[in-house]
């Protein structure tokens, strides 16, 4: 039986440093009828923990009533994250926050009359009610009984969203998680902003921008990209615990963003990338991106589940969409920055153990303000002589200054001169050990081992530098890294595909909604292909897809918003069709037979919408509502206006996606 640990530096595994990569995925925001293929698709993106929120209120709505079936059922998901050789990390709460309605409180407790998040009595019985019902669903599935449940962390943001702000409070929930017999490896607590950890680990986070914020313009730079260092965290006495005690390990840094009413941002890859990339070199030493995978919001019995100001926060949100512009989206779709976390999930994969004990070291010149666009973000990674030097040039929103005639000294080792783009985030190896061989330096990143050898990426010349004997090297092109992925057909591979590809039990699949196009390393023996430098050219015809969609528009019946008929014909033969909604306005809702079935906050881009999950229907009705000039919105790109309005439907199309096996 593996065996986890932890020290003040990093996790462990098997007595060996462990530098995981987790994602969060709420399975009762999915259905469970996909719940298989969402997380092999994570599994493909690099995940080794599957982090969950156990909303309080999708269970027992009302009270007495606790659920645990269907798409609440964890002892179920659990058990296929068994079956994946995936992880996992239960968040319990009680208060989980996640934009749910009261945090994830059912309204019976809410109104209860009890002093919520504190050591009340009455409240911490209802608590250990429902924490009970939740052990006796899924005992076998913690890690001490064979399942894959390795951590739980109690509360969320206590005393820095929320609570009366006392460590006494999240001991008493430890200890009462303890009693009821829940039983796992790792213990933790949000650790940022005054937040309360007990005697548990702290785990932080970092987002690139605050839609919860108030504010309706252009925030200031975030220093997400910034490279800062726990002990700084420390200094700057924004937390309260003594972080040289424990790993830095990141829960929630920003796998997207879930837009508000009133502030509704875009996420790019290049955030993602760039974030986790100045996450890992200040230190961290967990990758856990929430949320990993969108969803979409239950509707209770009584009430829908989404924060709303009607209830008492500040922010309104969709009542279903938790699209939260995730890796993977609300319907499963794979964005372009599943493929910026999977290259770096990549490396830790095969070189994590050697960066976890690695100090962060972050040179006095290195700016401490995300204002300053002028000088150089550097970080450096190393112990006994050996690391990687860290560079990051992008910031959200900003142009950067081009660094030219660039010389680094690390040590002994002196790096050939080189320059930095605006917008480049990227970093170096030095005296690297690469099986019986040493890189002394290179201007190009690792990204993974590959049978016996090694393969690199960087779109200049890579200029490897060795002591004695060179390794077996493949340099690749970053936008080929992007799109890289470790196959097995008998042998490994690496395989470049700008469409996803997961990898099963049954094999090796493409996600394709165009002709497949993908390149290999080494040729495969299976397929004829062209060869293209060191690597294998190969293209595959995706089935020609039989669906048609008609837009009809309908009479008008309100100034508010227009809507249009959808008439879905043909038979769909492949894995899932995509509706891509081409509006622009405030907000649209999609129908089903006079239900809204899915809903959007306009942000800037069209919104997809997967049908599979409603089994195609023939007839929809999509409803877009205009955006008033004046109205209090902020978007990274104000709309255009026309008589004092935007309310504008540029296209709809159907785009069906076909598995088809490699």
């Amino acid at each position: 039986m593996t065996q986890f640990g932890w020290t003040n530096q990093y996790l462990t595994k098997d007595e060996k440093p462990w530098l995981p990569v987790m994602g969060e995925f709420h399975f009762s925001r999915y259905p469970h009828q996909f719940w298989r293929r969402e997380l092999e698709k994570m599994k493909a993106g690099g995940v080794e923990i599957v982090a969950v929120y156990v909303f309080w209120n999708h269970h027992e709505e009302i009270r007495g009533k606790i659920r645990w079936d269907g798409d609440r059922d964890l002892h179920t998901f659990f058990k296929l994250c068994k079956s994946l050789g995936l992880l996992a990390f239960l968040r319990p709460g009680p208060w989980c926050h996640g934009e749910a309605r009261h945090g994830g409180f059912p309204d019976w407790l809410q109104e209860s009359g009890y002093e919520l998040r504190t050591n009340d009595p009455q409240y911490l019985e209802a608590v250990r009610l429902f924490w009970s019902s939740m052990y006796d669903q899924i005992k076998d599935d913690l890690y001490a009984n064979g399942g894959p449940v390795i951590g739980i962390q109690i509360e969320n943001e206590y005393g820095h969203v929320g609570g009366k702000g006392s460590d006494d409070h999240i001991r008493a929930l430890t200890n009462m998680a303890k009693e009821i017999g829940f039983d796992v490896p790792y213990w933790t607590a949000t650790g940022w902003g005054h937040a309360c950890i007990g005697d548990l680990m702290p785990v932080c986070g970092g987002y690139v921008e605050a839609p919860w914020s108030p504010s309706l313009k252009e925030l200031p730079p975030n220093e997400s990209f910034v490279f800062i260092n726990k002990r700084r965290l420390a200094a700057s006495g924004t937390i309260d615990y003594d972080p040289e005690q424990f790993p830095f390990l990141t829960a929630e840094l920003g796998g997207g963003l879930q837009v508000t009413y009133n502030r509704r941002p875009r996420v790019s890859d290049k955030d993602t990338g760039a974030a986790s990339l100045v996450k890992l070199g200040s230190g961290a030493n967990m990758l856990g991106y929430y949320v990993y995978h969108g969803g979409t919001n239950p509707v209770g019995e009584n009430s829908t589940m989404q924060e709303c100001k009607e209830i008492g926060n500040y922010c309104d949100l969709p009542s279903l969409s938790y699209d939260f512009q995730a890796p993977i989206r609300e319907y499963g779709q794979i964005a372009p920055s599943f493929r910026e976390v999977r290259m770096l999930a990549m490396f830790l994969k095969d070189f994590g153990e050697d960066v976890a004990p690695m100090d962060s070291l972050i040179p006095s010149n290195s700016p401490k303000d995300a204002s300053d666009f002028l000088h150089l973000r550097t970080a450096i990674r190393a112990k006994d002589g050996a690391g990687f030097l860290f560079i990051n040039n992008y910031q959200r929103h900003h142009k950067m200054a081009f660094h030219d005639h660039l010389h680094f000294r690390i040590g002994d080792v002196v790096f050939p001169e080189f320059s930095v783009e605006d917008g480049e985030y990227f970093f170096l190896p030095f005296h690297m050990k690469l099986g019986n061989q040493e890189l002394i330096s290179a201007l190009a990143t690792p990204l993974c081992k590959l049978r016996d050898g090694y393969v690199f990426y960087a779109d200049r010349d890579p200029k490897y530098l060795w002591a004695g004997d060179s390794a077996k090297i493949l340099t690749i092109s970053r936008e080929d890294a992007r799109n890289a992925c470790k196959v097995h057909f008998v042998e490994e591979y690496l395989m470049i595909c700008d469409q996803p590809i997961i990898e099963t039990e049954e094999g090796v699949f493409c996600l394709a909604r165009k002709e497949i196009e993908f390149k290999t390393y080494p040729e495969l023996p299976h397929i004829l292909g062209t060869p293209d430098g060191e690597l294998t050219y190969y293209s595959q015809p995706v089935p020609q897809s039989k669906v048609e969609l008609e837009v009809k528009p309908l009479m008008p019946t309100s100034y508010l918003y227009r809507e249009y008929e959808l008439d879905l014909t043909g038979q769909v033969t492949g894995n899932d069709v995509f509706l891509k909604v081409d509006y622009e306005g405030n907000q649209a809702e999609l129908l089903i037979d006079g239900k809204k079935v899915a809903d959007d906050y306009y942000r800037g881009e069209p919104w997809e919408i997967g049908l599979r999950r409603w089994n195609y229907p023939k007839k929809m009705v999509l409803r877009i509502f205009a955006l008033e000039e004046g109205a209090p919105v902020f978007m990274d790109e104000p709309l255009t206006m026309e008589n004092g309005r935007a309310l504008r439907l540029n296209g709809v199309t159907a785009e069906e996606e076909f598995k088809v096996m490699l």
